[in-house]
C-alpha cells in the first residue's frame, strides 16, 4: 500500500495540483488520482482536500505528510550509506602498536577510520618498540605507532606529538622529603640536582620498551649507577610498584594522571628543559605504502588534533628551594 505513498503524496503537496503532480512523478493523472483514492481508502481518512483549488491538506495529511518528509529522508541517508559502503575503498591496513598506545588512543583510532573506510580490515599486531621495529624491516606489518623509535636510513619516522617525561619517587622517599610538596604534581615537577639520586633505588621497565630505553640513557648520560630493584614489562605497573616504595621510576606524564596510585608520588625533572619523548608513525622507506595506509595517516593526525584525552597536558618545570634550604633561611639571624 504504502510503496509510492509517500512520494506521490509529497508531490501533491509540493503542487498543489494533482496534473501536475502527476507530470512531476512522470506517471498519467488517472493512475495518481486512483493511487491517492485507493491509498486514502486504505487508510479509512482523507488526505487531501480537492474540493478548493489548490488542493489543501487535512489535518490527517498535515500529519501524513509530516512522517512521509521524515521517511524518504531517511530512506535517502539509507541509501546513501549503503552507497559509500559499496563505493568505499577496500584492503587491508597492519598496524603495529605498542602495548600503552593500545589502551590509551586504540578506542579513537579504530572507530574514527572504519566510519570513514568501513570496508578496509584492520590487523593489529601489539608488542613492545623492539619487536615492532622487527616486524616491521621483515615487512609483516606495514606501520608502526610508537615512542621514541631509534633513526634508521631505512625508515620514514613522522612525529605525531611529544609528551613531557618525569622522575616520580613516593613522598616518603629521603629526597623528596627535602622538598615543599605542597605545590608539586606530575604537571608541577620540580628540578632536581642528577646527583642528588645517584645509587639510588630505582624500578624499570624492559630494555625493549621505550621507557626502558628512556630510563638507562639517564643512568649513562647522568652516571646514576643505579641500584634496580624491579624490571617489568609495562610502565603503568612499574609505576603503581613504585608508588609503594619500591624505588624511583621514569614515567611519562601522562601515566600518573591516568591510572591509580596506592601511595601519593612526588615528581621531578633532573633535566631542565624537560625532557620529552616522541610519539611517531613509521614506515618502511623502500616499500611504497598500500591504499590503506595513505587513507589512514591522515586520519591518524586529525585524530590526535581533535582529541583533547589524547592531547599531552602541558607541564611547568619550577625550581624550588628544598626545605632544609628554607629552613636555614628561617633560622638566619638578623642584620646586625
Amino acid at each position: 500500500m504504502l510503496a509510492h505513498a509517500y512520494e506521490y503524496a509529497c508531490a501533491i503537496e509540493t503542487h498543489r495540483n494533482i496534473s501536475k503532480a502527476a507530470a512531476a512523478l512522470c506517471i498519467t493523472q488517472s493512475a495518481l488520482t486512483k493511487y491517492i483514492n485507493r491509498l486514502e481508502e486504505d487508510l479509512n481518512i482523507r488526505l487531501f482536500d480537492r474540493s478548493v483549488s489548490p488542493i489543501a491538506l487535512t489535518d490527517a495529511g498535515c500529519l501524513f505528510l509530516e512522517k512521509a518528509h521524515t521517511i524518504l529522508n531517511m530512506e535517502q541517508e539509507l541509501l546513501g550509506g549503503l552507497g559509500r559502503i559499496t563505493n568505499s575503498p577496500q584492503g587491508t591496513l597492519s598496524l603495529g602498536i605498542t602495548t600503552e598506545m593500545c589502551s590509551i588512543a586504540l578506542p579513537y583510532i579504530l572507530p574514527r577510520f572504519r566510519q570513514l573506510y568501513p570496508n578496509i580490515r584492520v590487523q593489529i599486531t601489539e608488542g613492545s618498540n623492539r619487536f615492532l621495529m622487527k616486524e616491521l624491516h621483515q615487512e609483516r606489518i606495514e606501520l608502526v605507532f610508537m615512542a621514541s623509535p631509534d633513526p634508521s636510513d631505512d625508515l620514514i619516522t613522522e612525529c605525531i606529538q611529544e609528551e613531557t617525561l618525569l622522575l616520580a619517587m613516593p613522598i616518603d622517599h629521603p629526597v623528596a622529603h627535602s622538598f615543599d610538596l605542597s605545590t608539586n604534581s606530575p604537571l608541577m615537577p620540580y628540578y632536581l640536582e642528577p646527583e642528588r639520586i645517584r645509587n639510588g633505588d630505582f624500578v624499570v621497565c624492559s630494555a625493549d620498551l621505550g621507557m626502558g630505553r628512556f630510563a638507562n640513557e639517564m643512568f649513562r648520560k647522568y652516571r646514576l649507577e643505579p641500584n634496580i630493584t624491579l624490571e617489568m614489562k609495562r610502565n603503568e605497573a612499574a609505576l603503581r610498584m613504585a608508588s609503594t616504595g619500591a624505588g624511583m621510576i621514569f614515567t611519562p606524564v601522562r601515566t600518573p594522571l591516568r591510572i591509580h596510585l596506592l601511595k601519593p608520588m612526588a615528581y621531578f625533572s633532573i633535566e631542565q628543559p624537560l625532557s620529552t619523548r616522541k610519539r611517531c608513525i613509521c614506515y618502511n622507506r623502500h616499500t611504497s605504502l598500500s591504499q590503506s595506509a595513505v587513507l589512514f595517516l591522515p586520519v591518524l593526525r586529525q585524530i590526535f588534533l581533535d582529541e583533547s584525552e589524547l592531547r599531552p597536558p602541558l607541564v611547568q618545570l619550577l625550581h624550588q628551594p628544598t626545605a632544609e634550604a628554607m629552613h636555614h633561611t628561617t633560622k638566619r639571624p638578623p642584620h646586625q
